[in-house]
C-alpha cells in the first residue's frame, strides 16, 4: 500500500509554515493566505476534494483581502521619521562644482558637502535652496529673489 498524506495535514502544515513567514518580517504578508488555508483545513474535514479545498482557500483568501486590508494598512500605516537630515531642506547651501541638468555637482551645507543636482545649470559659487534629500544626494534649485 503506497504512503499517502491527507489533505488535512497539507493545508495545517501550509497555515504553520505561513504563520512562522508571518512571525519573522515585519510586514502583513500572509496573514490572509493564513486565514484561507485555515478555512481550506476546516473543509478538509467535511470533504476529501482538493479543488473544493482550494476554492474554499481562494474565496476565503481573497474575501479576508478585500475586508481586512484597508483596515491593516489604516492600522500600521507608519509615516516617515525625520531625521536631522530632513532639517536641511529649506535652508541654502552653497555650490562647489558645477551643477548641470544631466550632471551631479557638488554643494556645501551646513558645513558637509553634498553631491546635488538641480533641473537648471548653477556654477560654483552660486547659493541654493534644498528642495529634496534622496540617499546622499540634495535636490537644490537656484536661489532666486522669490527664494529669499
Amino acid at each position: 500500500m503506497p504512503f499517502t498524506i491527507d489533505s488535512t495535514y497539507i493545508w495545517l502544515a501550509f497555515a504553520a509554515g505561513l504563520a512562522i513567514l508571518e512571525i519573522v518580517t515585519p510586514t502583513i504578508v500572509c496573514l490572509w493566505f493564513i486565514a484561507g488555508s485555515v478555512c481550506a483545513f476546516l473543509v478538509s474535514f467535511l470533504t476529501d476534494s482538493i479543488m473544493a479545498q482550494v476554492v474554499v482557500f481562494a474565496i476565503a483568501t481573497g474575501l479576508c483581502l478585500v475586508f481586512t486590508r484597508p483596515l491593516a494598512r489604516k492600522m500600521l500605516g507608519r509615516k516617515p521619521v525625520p531625521t536631522n537630515v530632513d532639517m536641511l531642506i529649506g535652508k541654502h547651501c552653497i555650490v562647489t562644482e558645477d551643477i548641470l541638468p544631466d550632471k551631479k555637482g557638488r554643494v556645501k551645507a551646513d558645513g558637509v558637502f553634498w553631491r546635488a543636482r538641480s533641473d537648471t545649470s548653477m556654477k560654483a559659487g552660486e547659493t541654493a535652496e534644498i528642495l529634496a534629500i534622496a540617499g546622499a544626494t540634495l535636490t537644490v534649485a537656484p536661489l532666486t529673489v522669490k527664494n529669499i
